[in-house]
Parts: structure tokens; sequence; C-alpha cells
């Protein structure tokens, strides 16, 4: 418990404003924090594929999707309730933050070119992966295979 109090301290407490797109973000464990409950989907749509994680209550909390003719990965928080500058990604292997943008339909997205090795941390981290932003409380989901179909969809 204290791990994760100090994990949303530390999202809570980045220096979000100003920083730059390869700036590092505040350390977060993500090892030993514990992920939201719910569930991955995939689907193939027209010009690429999405995953989109799930909560319990029914609301989609995070969508990783491919942009096969830009050749682009987009990570999309849903429900943020402001714009920010910037959006941290952290995983078992690496941590970055990343410039976003704000719509909306209070989503806040950033995009990834699908070589970016960020991608292939976030695929391969260990059983989970975190994101927040200024505004957006930290969101700790479980890694799944339909994160990889995506970012595999957009690389072929």
């Amino acid at each position: 418990m204290k791990t994760m109090m100090f994990a949303f301290a530390a999202a809570r407490a980045l220096p979000l404003e100003g920083v730059s797109v390869a700036q590092v973000p505040a350390q977060v464990d993500v090892d030993a924090l514990h992920p939201t409950f719910g569930s991955w989907s995939f689907q193939t749509v027209q010009g690429g594929s999405y995953a989109a994680f799930t909560d319990t209550s029914g609301a989609q909390r995070l969508i990783i999707r491919c942009n096969r003719g830009a050749r682009t990965v987009s990570v999309l928080r849903t429900g943020v309730p402001a714009a920010a500058p910037t959006m941290s990604v952290w995983t078992s292997s690496a941590a970055r933050s990343v410039a976003s943008r704000f719509d909306a339909t209070k989503t806040l997205t950033i995009d990834l070119s699908a070589t970016d090795p960020l991608l292939d941390s976030i695929a391969f981290s260990r059983g989970r992966f975190a994101t927040a932003a200024a505004g957006a409380p930290l969101l700790v989901v479980p890694s799944g295979p339909q994160i990889d179909r995506v970012i595999e969809d957009c690389r072929s």
C-alpha cells in the first residue's frame, strides 16, 4: 500500500509542464502496483486495428490504435478532465513523457511511430504498464496479447 501511495504521489508530482518529448518522467515502479481490474479486446478496422482496455464498470479507459497508412500507433486515455501537454508512460523497462493532444471527447492522445522502442517496452512489460498526465491520475493496466497484435499490425 505504501508503494501504491508513493506511485500516486510521484505521478501527481510530475513536472509535466514544458517537458520535452524525450524527457524521462519521475520513476514509478509498475511491478509493485496492482493493475486496474478489467480486460482487453481487439478489433480490426479499416486502415488498422485497435485494442481497448475496459474496466469492470464497462468504461473504456485506454485504447491503443494502429493507423497502418501512417504507420503510427496512438495511445488514448479516455475520460481525462482537461488538456495536458504530455502523457507519461511507465513500463518495467522504460519510462518516457510524450507530447499529447486533447480533444472535445475528453481524450488525451499520444502518437508514436510504429518502430518506436517505447511500443516494445509496452508490449513486453512484465504484466502491466502505467500512464498518467497532469489532471489524469495514474492508470495501471495489465499487459495483453491484444496490444502486441496492434503493434505488429502497424509494423507489417
